[in-house]
């Protein structure tokens, strides 16, 4: 009887893919293939075009694409709902370093509060000011 054939990978090596890396379809080129410890499928290892190699990861199967205009056009979707999602996020959330009870402590009436609960020197000045003065002095 003649040995079975191996099924061949659907990609092979040095090939140009999209690939999905969380919700994203990026570009990547295979590096290196090999069958899964299940032998039922192919591992893939990958390297995103415009990445540092320290990306390259090894992928299975279903999280490749052929590159060709209909994956180019999803992976150019889920660009645009990204997109989307983030500018709607950044609108919701409160301007950096504000309270939100709308209390803005950088405001001039605010450094007034911080500074009137610190310590003062006998004539009026920070303890950091005073410090300045005396080393002034003794030189």
């Amino acid at each position: 009887m003649a040995p079975s054939k191996t099924p061949q990978p659907p990609y092979s090596k040095d090939e140009r893919v999209l690939c999905f890396h969380m919700e994203m379809l990026y570009e990547a080129k295979i590096l290196d293939v090999q069958p899964t410890e299940s032998g039922d499928g192919w591992s893939y290892k990958i390297h995103y075009k415009g990445w540092k190699s320290s990306w390259d990861d090894w992928v299975p199967q279903d999280r490749i694409r052929k590159l060709n205009d209909e994956n180019k056009d999803l992976a150019q979707q889920l660009l645009a709902q990204y997109k989307q999602l983030q500018s709607g996020k950044a609108a919701k959330q409160p301007k950096k370093g504000g309270r939100p009870g709308g209390s803005d402590l950088s405001s001039a009436r605010g450094s007034e509060e911080r500074t009137a609960a610190g310590t003062t020197t006998q004539n009026n000045r920070n303890p950091r000011r005073a410090r300045d003065f005396d080393l002034e002095t003794l030189s």
